[in-house]
């Protein structure tokens, strides 16, 4: 099988698309009952003669700062991707970091962030593949079935918006962080100012990560979501051109960042569902503290080994209790 061939190039999209999205270690077997046919050096005709029989998928995706780093297995981006494919509609639902649930299978407790690190203590980012606590807890807020989970170091996600070229971005505020510095002046502090703006891999890191406002981690779920958005409309546009150059490097950008398994069948039909879709028409969701839904409330925890009181949120009914959650999903992706 050609590195070049459709599948593969359908396989490096669907990855640009959903963060970063999040995708896909390539699925080495051929596509059954998909008929190819090649006209062009960048005309390729695919006859689809099966699709899937699943009227929506529900993508996990997962980011994490990394191996090197502090925190490395951390899920600082935890984004539940909804894809209606009888409605041609796609949601993105953010779950904050800072939620505090019950451990599944267990009687403790802690911040849901900590979940996947929890399985994969000790473990090379290549050798971390267990992620059955965060997606089931995934399942439980949401009240939607995953399908997949995908997890994505920051560093591939820095590499894949250099190897498109960058996005551009458009701020309506400037954003300024002094915990972050400027990644091509060290001695000057992150700054973004207002309007349109053009964002390389370095930018975008310290884009997403940035959350000092007074919103907090509500402020980046925000940029992760204008993240997402900005590398649709870049890679939908690729994807017109076909250039080959640009998807050999995206796959380069992902090769050891990335861990996921997707079959071909709901790459086709992600790829069909997304190109048809502008950022306009896509739901942005976020499950906060905040008007006008206030889902969550924010509190502390007492810390039984360092004896100090860590920031939490919980559904307002409740510690674990995700019915109001659920309503709130239910209705913006069906409405």
């Amino acid at each position: 099988m050609s590195f070049f061939s459709k599948k593969n190039l359908l396989i490096i999209l669907a990855v640009g698309l959903f963060f970063g999205l999040f995708f896909l270690l390539l699925n080495q077997s051929q596509p059954k009952e998909y008929l190819f046919s090649y006209n062009s050096y960048n005309d390729f005709d695919i006859q689809e003669s099966v699709r899937t029989k699943n009227s929506s998928l529900n993508l996990l995706l997962l980011g994490i700062v990394g191996e090197g780093s502090r925190g490395q297995f951390a899920t600082d981006t935890i984004l539940v991707t909804h894809l209606d494919f009888t409605n041609k509609k796609i949601a993105l639902i953010s779950i904050p970091r800072d939620l505090w649930v019950r451990i599944p299978n267990s009687s403790q407790e802690t911040k849901i962030n900590g979940l996947y690190a929890m399985e994969n203590r000790g473990k090379k980012f290549s050798q971390a593949t267990k992620s059955s606590f965060i997606t089931k807890k995934a399942e439980e807020i949401t009240g939607l079935k995953i399908d997949e989970t995908v997890i994505l170091e920051l560093e591939g996600f820095g590499k894949l918006i250099d190897a498109i070229g960058g996005i551009d971005i458009w701020l309506e505020t400037d954003v300024y962080d002094p915990l972050l510095i400027n990644p091509h002046k060290p001695t000057e502090i992150f700054h973004l100012a207002a309007g349109w703006r053009h964002l390389d891999g370095d930018l975008a890191i310290k884009f997403v990560r940035s959350r000092y406002a007074p919103e907090g981690d509500f402020y980046r779920m925000r940029h992760q979501q204008q993240i997402i958005a900005a590398l649709k409309n870049k890679l939908t546009k690729l994807a017109d051109v076909w250039n080959l150059v640009t998807w050999l490097k995206i796959w380069q950008s992902l090769n050891n960042h990335i861990i996921a398994d997707l079959d071909f069948n709901a790459l086709w039909n992600i790829f069909n569902l997304i190109k048809d879709i502008s950022t306009d028409e896509m739901e942005y969701l976020q499950i906060t503290n905040r008007p006008p839904d206030e889902l969550l409330s924010t509190t502390t925890y007492t810390s039984e080994s360092s004896a100090q009181d860590i920031y939490i949120l919980i559904p307002r009914e409740g510690f674990e209790k995700y019915q109001k959650i659920q309503e709130y999903i239910k209705e913006k992706i069906s409405s």
